[in-house]
């Protein structure tokens, strides 16, 4: 047997002997979060012997001390709705301030009932493993030390800290940099109307880091919104900012956001998770291109898809004894932004509670158990529910012209001949995409309409060929941005696209060296700013205007600057012009006065410190090369 420890952020290994467990437990659930609290929950009603471990001193997490008191989307079923309806029953009962005072009660007692444990203000700081089993932990307590023996851990941390002490393999971020999404942060106001919450984005933070984690908590307290922002009088800040993002476990069966688009999931779901890919950050452009063509190339980033969760997703790869029911579980970076709601990490629990009783009664390793046993148990609590497994919808109360919006299903196209009815359209999103999934086959009716004599077809054409691959379009790809076209597409609810950008976007994955200058031009020139572009006519943040944020030309000059990178990469001979253009944009923080005025940690500030970043990480990789 051996401890595992984390020290100075490396794993360290101890053999250890006559190791006496104090207690033995077949579940210990470390974080008794949105999770964790469903996971100890059912875990004890079940039979097993459970003890919940929790940093803080309730449980609940996001729902209690992290404020969050609804849900986006998502589908209904499971045990979460009776612990809801209680919920609001006890609110009307008592005099508390919200529905998340009544869940901290209802949480705790609900696990103590069940016959469960509770150990509050500690922390898991050691792992006993045998070979690649988790067997025991040492935990941190106000009384001390303790070691206890376990059947099943739960790592419901939200970070993957208990899996990756564990020494299971995590990923953190995104390709470009490296970052996560915005953290939010919960605050109670009283206006007019009584007491409610407020929702605000700050920047990133690595929870990883005790000096980012540290920073965040002070900055976001700390920074007075400006007027526009400020709903009423504060009274108190919650204790949890909310991370969206974090870690994440490489997992026995892993989703990812290809196999979603070609209709290529599990066969062996828990639950069905349902929503858009909600980043929050407006920086698309540094998501990668399986991300870029949809929400970029084709418009469709607030189209809501539908993602069926298997429930090895929570199994670590190559060890034993543990799970990670959160939003760490093995989802690629994409897909976390849609599949880590609250109302899916309830199920995450309660389905990880029914794993774990399998796995012991049956005597068997986690990803050995019978699938058909768990599917019965959750198809019966209805936490899965095959009814929801609605693909791909448009959804939301309001379309972008703030018109009530019905949901309806979303089918793309198989016959080439039928794409110039959508692409003559502010709608051209299906018909774009429509021509990714076709490829080849629809290249040349597309090249036919790129002589069309509607503005729309020829322009959205171009679109649906780049998408494909294909640079037949490029001439009216440059002509749209050396034009600036303002025009915002309409195919969205929320974040939807202007014409400018989504060529930028297109000729840098084409890698078009025609677009060079442009491009430069876009970056530094000091006239660029009085482009009827960029003027609040042709404003790209509809429904989400934000005070001393230019939003248009932090979308043009993000885009732009991945573009010339993509652009450099394929053609090392432009690599010294990029160079000496990023230099001159990023010499100083006049660039940064372009965009905001808004504070470096706040969720502007630091999407704009971001361009400049990736530009750097850019030129220092290409003279690493020389």
């Amino acid at each position: 047997m051996y401890i595992q420890v984390v020290k100075d952020g490396k794993i360290e290994k101890h053999a250890v002997s006559d190791i006496k467990f104090s207690k033995e437990y077949d579940v210990i659930v470390s974080g008794l979060g949105t999770a964790g609290s469903i996971a100890a929950m059912v875990s004890a009603e079940k039979g097993l012997k459970v003890l919940g471990i929790e940093a803080f001193n309730c449980a609940g997490g996001t729902t209690t001390i992290g404020g969050v008191q609804s849900y986006y989307f998502g589908c209904p079923g499971g045990r979460y709705a009776e612990l809801d309806i209680e919920a609001a029953e006890h609110q009307d009962k008592t005099h508390t301030l919200n529905r998340s005072e009544n869940y901290k009660f209802i949480f705790e007692n609900k696990i103590i009932d069940a016959g469960a444990e509770i150990l509050y203000e500690s922390s898991i700081c050691g792992i006993y493993m045998e070979a690649d089993t988790v067997v025991g932990v040492k935990v941190i307590t106000p009384e001390g030390l303790a070691d206890f023996g376990v059947k099943v851990l739960m790592d419901c941390t939200a970070d993957a800290h208990i899996a990756n002490m564990a020494g299971c393999a995590t990923v953190y971020g995104r390709e470009t940099d490296g970052l996560t999404q915005p953290y939010t942060m919960v605050s109670g106001v009283r206006t007019e109307r009584g007491i409610r919450t407020t929702n605000f984005d700050f920047g990133r933070v690595d929870q990883r880091d005790d000096k980012s984690l540290s920073e965040a908590l002070i900055f976001s307290r700390s920074y007075e919104m400006s007027d526009e922002r400020n709903v009423g009088r504060l009274m108190l800040h919650m204790p949890l900012i909310g991370i969206r993002e974090g870690r994440r476990i490489v997992a026995e069966e892993m989703v990812r956001l290809e196999d979603i688009f070609s209709e290529n999931q599990t066969d062996e779901p828990m639950f069905f998770s349902y929503a858009d890919l909600d980043k929050h950050g407006w920086d698309v452009a540094f998501d990668g291109e399986k991300l870029g063509d949809w929400a970029i190339g084709a418009n469709l980033g607030a189209y809501n898809i539908t993602v069926a969760v298997p429930y090895k997703a929570i199994i670590p790869k190559n060890i034993d004894g543990i799970l990670v029911p959160c939003r760490a579980l093995g989802v690629d970076r994409d897909v976390s932004s849609c599949v880590r709601m609250v109302l899916d990490m309830k199920k995450t629990g309660e389905a990880a509670a029914d794993i774990a009783y399998i796995a012991i009664k049956n005597n068997c390793r986690l990803r050995d158990i019978s699938y058909d046993e768990l599917k019965a148990m959750l198809l019966e609590s209805k936490c899965l529910d095959y009814s929801y497994n609605r693909g791909i919808r448009v959804d939301g109360m309001y379309d972008a012209d703030g018109k009530r919006l019905p949901a309806y299903d979303v089918s793309f196209l198989s016959d080439a001949s039928k794409l110039e009815e959508g692409l003559a359209t502010l709608k051209p999103g299906v018909a774009i995409w429509s021509a990714k999934l076709m490829g080849k086959k629809c290249v040349d009716v597309l090249k036919g309409l790129l002589l069309s004599e509607n503005e729309n077809t020829r322009k959205h054409a171009a679109f649906a060929l780049a998408i494909t691959g294909d640079n037949s379009g490029t001439e009216v790809l440059r002509e749209m941005v050396e034009k600036r076209d303002a025009c915002t597409l309409t195919d969205c609810r929320k974040h939807n696209q202007q014409r400018c950008c989504m060529a930028i976007y297109f000729l840098g994955r084409l890698a078009d060296e025609k677009i060079v200058s442009e491009l430069i031009k876009i970056l530094t020139d000091e006239n660029e700013l009085s482009r009827p572009i960029y003027s609040s006519k042709f404003s790209s943040s509809k429904g989400r205007k934000v005070a001393d944020f230019h939003n248009t030309y932090f979308q043009v000059a993000s885009n732009a600057v991945i573009a010339l990178i993509r652009i450099a990469d394929a053609h090392p001979m432009l690599r010294d012009k990029a160079a000496e253009a990023f230099n001159l944009a990023f010499e100083d923080e006049k660039y940064y006065e372009k965009i905001t005025l808004r504070p470096e940690k706040s969720c502007e500030g630091s999407m704009v410190l971001n361009i400049k970043k990736v530009a750097y990480e850019a030129v220092n990789r290409w003279n690493s090369v020389k």
